[in-house]
């Protein structure tokens, strides 16, 4: 026994995440929105952008429906005949909205037929106990730069993405995808994109998507952060432009906007007393994956010549379509004079702040979505914005509703929810009011 002890012992101090791949200088390579293949045949009159928020398995089963319900629309731009799904360009995703994400952008087509099989139908919440109570991971997990969340990602990268990189993504040549987590020093959003981590010196093409995603899906308590080596002012890096111009407009500014508190997060990661930096779950930050639209947004005005995120520019039909699994069950706690319980009280703690975040930029991607389409109009152009949500509030039916709402939050459903998940997503796309009016603009007579 004293023996087994101190074999543990060794054993749990060597577990450790996997160390960060080192960037040695700054440049403009890498997984960057600048770099993304453009896809054959995509228009550049049109931008969508498509946000799959968190929310587990309920997420990946509505996102997921969303998905194929793109695949089956087809629209009428440039003169031609296009699937809708190949015009979107962006994806930002957060928790279990990566997992059909990561998945559509790294296999494409592949993924209509996969991806329900190997990701929706499984119970990854069981497998990961499995892996926590493997006797091959006793020593690993008492470690304190080890945790559950390591564990998860390497059953992704085994399981679901076959140990793919970033720069197999980037070779994809899919829609650019945007990985959403949150900061645990800062609260700021981090993104999985080169640009964050030319902030830590590090190369995010070297990095698993399995880390990737286990990271935005690591909710505490339950799941811990995942931790990242910070070698940040030790390879060169200079402020970018827009982080200049954003800090020179807030110096006289009452409260700080979003690009000047985005550019003192990149520019934090600098001070040496910061060798590592642990992330979890993106939804804590904002849940929706709308953040990056509405940053993009403001920093076009930051930096008004056009010259940054050209893209934005160039379009004139704006789609944003935001897949929102926020669900709201139904309690009776005020039929009683006494509290909720301390479970439930945890659960709240967590999804009061997350809720209102969510609702916050909802209304935040309107007022910019206007102010974007008013930018053309002053120089006497047009465009349009199309701010699409897919929403179990949109449900007429309000037993439907009440069966939505009460899907649980986890990593496993059975498989009659999935597929009803599947299903409502394909028909609250449809039946969304600025849906249909961008096919009733966009489809050939």
């Amino acid at each position: 026994m004293a023996v087994l002890a101190a074999l543990a012992g060794m054993a749990g101090g060597c577990a450790h995440w996997p160390a960060t791949p080192a960037l040695q200088q700054t440049s403009q390579a890498g997984y960057r929105i600048d770099n993304t293949p453009a896809a054959t045949g995509r228009s550049d009159d049109m931008l969508v952008v498509l946000a799959i928020s968190g929310g587990g398995m309920r997420a990946a089963a509505l996102g997921f429906g969303v998905l194929e319900e793109l695949r089956r629309t087809t629209i009428s731009i440039d003169g031609r005949q296009r699937r809708l799904l190949d015009e979107v360009d962006i994806i930002s995703a957060v928790s279990g909205g990566t997992l059909p994400s990561t998945y559509y952008v790294l296999r494409g087509e592949r993924a209509f037929d996969e991806f329900p099989q190997r990701v929706l139908a499984r119970n990854l919440e069981r497998e990961l106990a499995l892996r926590i109570f493997s006797p091959g991971n006793w020593f690993r997990l008492p470690s304190a730069t080890f945790g559950k969340s390591d564990l998860f990602a390497e059953l992704y990268d085994e399981t679901v993405f076959d140990h793919a990189r970033f720069a197999d993504l980037q070779q994809a040549g899919g829609p650019f995808l945007i990985i959403n987590g949150t900061d645990v020093t800062t609260g700021a959003r981090f993104t999985f994109t080169q640009d964050q981590f030319d902030a830590l010196c590090g190369d995010l093409s070297q990095i698993s998507l399995g880390r990737a995603v286990a990271t935005s899906t690591a909710l505490p308590p339950l799941l811990t952060p995942i931790s990242f080596e910070n070698r940040g002012g030790t390879c060169g890096r200079k402020p970018a432009p827009w982080e200049l111009a954003a800090v020179a407009a807030g110096a006289d500014a009452e409260t700080p906007g979003r690009a000047l508190l985005r550019a003192r997060a990149l520019q934090s990661y600098a001070d040496p007393d910061r060798p590592y930096v642990h992330v979890f779950d993106g939804g804590l930050s904002e849940n929706l994956g709308l953040a990056e639209l509405l940053r993009a947004l403001e920093l076009r005005k930051v930096v008004p010549d056009g010259s940054l995120l050209p893209a934005f520019g160039k379009a004139h039909r704006l789609v944003v379509i935001a897949v929102n699994a926020l669900r709201y069950p139904p309690v009776d706690w005020d039929r009683s004079a006494a509290p909720p319980g301390t479970s439930a009280l945890q659960d709240q703690m967590w999804s009061i702040p997350v809720d209102r975040i969510s609702l916050d930029a909802v209304e935040q991607v309107r007022d910019r979505l206007a102010d974007w389409q008013r930018e053309a109009a002053a120089d006497g152009g047009r465009r349009q914005a199309y701010f699409v949500q897919v929403t179990f509030d949109a449900l007429r039916n309000p037993a439907e509703r009440r069966y939505f709402e009460g899907v649980k939050t986890s990593l496993a459903l059975p498989p009659g929810q999935v597929d009803r998940l599947r299903e409502v997503g394909g028909r609250l796309l449809r039946e969304a009011p600025a849906f249909r009016r961008l096919l009733a603009e966009t489809r050939a007579p």
